[in-house]
């Protein structure tokens, strides 16, 4: 959409984004497909927020878009949106505010008793904001919401061919036809559920994260990235290899996710993830005790393939992964 903005209103026809390293990875999917050049730039290594004087530097006559994240995947952490809208507006340029993990949690917060910064249209600068219904908003699997500032920019996304023979065609999106039993469980969904019940999960999904991060806060080895606002905690250690713990709690049903680039796994709270939050915060006391005794010593899968991954090119690591699709191909 704003790269046919870009080419419309600006004439630019090498279009660039600009997005911190902790954009979701979709960012350079949808750079790659629809052949934009995507500008990394760094976050604040204690924030874990991009970094607003790189993101200035990287505007050029090329930008038709900023992107920030509310919340990010790897950390739970929310970018200075307002500081972001502030460039938008400068340069006249787009910005896009991934509210996909944060979602329902960020857009009920308030309402549930947590102050967050603002994050969505009330920001001047905003034009467009993504939001997956199927995570937080716990509907099926393949409903998501696109929103945009306005009727205009939104316009830019269709696609229109009046001569073709089959007909006059016109499309809304990539996806040239939408199953309604989609549409429908996600609007049953949202009704059954209502306003109240997504204040009721918001506060119970955030409480949960917060006990955690005061958990992990507590273990004198742990340390948390940056500020957490709403279901993701992020965590490394200051003395253990992070993979380790994470196998180790795999042993005992808790499966984290790895991050890298820095190193860490994260705790997703989710509904049933929130009702057994003391359950987790005991297991883990109960592995960094272990570790810190002495009892664990050898290293599990998890760090061999994060150990290789830190030695190798990312390219490297991009065609084994791409063996791996291959692989669940094969009959």
């Amino acid at each position: 959409t704003h790269r046919e903005w870009g080419k419309a209103v600006k004439g630019i026809t090498k279009p660039e984004i600009v997005a911190p390293v902790t954009i979701h990875a979709a960012f350079d999917k949808a750079a790659d497909y629809f052949g934009m050049k995507l500008i990394h730039v760094p976050v604040d290594p204690v924030t874990m927020q991009a970094d607003m004087n790189a993101v200035k530097k990287a505007i050029n006559k090329n930008t038709v878009l900023l992107a920030g994240s509310a919340v990010n995947y790897p950390h739970g952490v929310m970018d200075d949106i307002v500081a972001m809208g502030k460039l938008a507006k400068k340069h006249n340029i787009g910005l896009h505010v991934d509210c996909c993990l944060g979602s329902f949690m960020v857009a009920f917060a308030e309402k549930a008793g947590y102050k967050l910064p603002l994050f969505d249209f009330r920001v001047p600068g905003v034009t467009a904001i993504s939001c997956d219904t199927h995570k937080y908003g716990f509907a099926p699997k393949g409903s998501s919401i696109i929103m945009y500032h306005t009727k205009a920019l939104r316009r830019f996304q269709y696609f229109k061919k009046g001569d073709w023979p089959g007909g006059i065609y016109a499309s809304p999106s990539a996806a040239g036809s939408r199953p309604g039993a989609l549409i429908a469980g996600c609007w049953a969904t949202m009704m059954h559920i209502g306003e109240e019940g997504y204040i009721r999960e918001a506060k119970h999904v955030i409480g949960s994260m917060i006990k955690v991060r005061k958990a992990i806060e507590a273990i004198p080895s742990l340390y948390v990235y940056g500020n957490p606002r709403t279901s993701v905690v992020a965590f490394n250690s200051k003395k253990f290899n992070i993979y380790d713990v994470s196998d180790q709690m795999s042993k005992r049903g808790w499966h984290l996710s790895a991050l890298q680039n820095p190193p860490g796994v994260h705790f997703t709270s989710t509904i049933p993830s929130a009702d057994a939050s003391d359950e987790f915060i005991s297991d883990l006391q109960e592995v960094m005790a272990d570790f810190e005794a002495g009892k664990i010593t050898e290293s599990g899968s998890t760090a061999g393939m994060y150990g290789m991954a830190a030695t190798v090119p990312s390219s490297v690591v991009a065609e084994v992964a791409g063996a791996f699709i291959d692989a669940l191909y094969k009959p």
